[in-house]
């Protein structure tokens, strides 16, 4: 390629004068820094990415040798690394309890975050990629089914419009990291979901379940479910109640209306009588 840029100017170089010669010189200088730089750009940024993909998975290998091979499993586990590079602000390759503290209040809009501070951080203060990844496997979101995915989609996150799509794709428990990070194709490709406010809604959730459990979707409801029957059963007595209340007191005043009306026919006869 070079060796035919080179012919071709050299023939044109022969037909200009010396003037024109040097501007063709420098423009023949230019054309091949040009195409140096485009030659050795691409293949080094594909290198750089190609590197970083194998670094990925080398960790991983390291880190959960029987789930390195496993496409789905290195899919995770990406998310998880880019979950912890999202929180990880100065990039020493551990979370520390400011950063989580920041992370907490301005990504995930929490004003209090001193319980969710603690059951992330625990006793460690510094979490790493093996910390998170770790964590993340021995929740019980981890082994999540699909149908508790898809209750959690309903309750939880409250779009409901796509559950046929959670369980055509068997999304289970396990995938709920790439769910937690900002992925086009899967949120748009794969879930169809074109509202951005409901990619931006779900990724937030997912993101807070990954970290911090799962949510008290069914201690809520069991909660909610025994307050609602004892205010109807505490109502219900209350109406009893007021309605005993009501009977007796109409009872009463009846009473002392007869007693009332007694009084008066007796003041009545001792004055007829007095009169007599």
């Amino acid at each position: 390629m070079f060796f035919t840029i080179y012919t071709r100017i050299s023939l044109f170089l022969q037909h200009t004068t010396d003037m024109e010669l040097h501007k063709c010189v420098t423009l023949w200088i230019f054309c091949l820094c040009l195409i140096g730089e485009s030659t050795f750009e691409k293949p080094s940024s594909a290198t750089g990415e190609s590197q970083n993909g194998e670094n990925g998975v080398s960790e991983f290998c390291r880190i959960d040798d029987p789930l390195c091979k496993d496409d789905n499993a290195v899919l995770t586990f990406e998310a998880i690394r880019s979950i912890h590079k999202q929180m990880d602000d100065d990039a020493n390759g551990n979370v520390d309890v400011v950063e989580t503290d920041g992370f907490l209040r301005e990504d995930l809009n929490y004003h209090d975050p001193k319980a969710k501070h603690n059951s992330f951080h625990g006793d460690d203060q510094f979490i790493s990629v093996e910390d998170l990844w770790n964590s993340w496997k021995g929740s019980e979101v981890y082994n999540w089914t699909v149908d508790e995915v898809v209750q959690w989609l309903i309750t939880y996150v409250e779009l409901p419009q796509y559950v046929d799509t959670f369980r055509k794709l068997a999304f289970n428990g396990s995938v709920m990291p790439r769910l937690a990070v900002k992925n086009a194709t899967l949120t748009v490709s794969i879930l169809k979901i074109l509202d951005r406010s409901h990619v931006q809604k779900l990724q937030l959730k997912a993101l807070d379940t990954v970290l911090f459990g799962p949510p008290l979707m069914s201690r809520h409801s069991h909660l909610k479910d025994f307050i609602l029957v004892v205010s109807i059963v505490i109502g219900m007595g209350g109406c009893w109640f007021a309605y005993i209340q009501n009977r007796y007191s109409k009872e009463h005043m009846k009473k002392t209306m007869k007693d009332l009306e007694g009084l008066q026919r007796a003041e009545q006869s001792l004055h007829d009588l007095q009169q007599k």
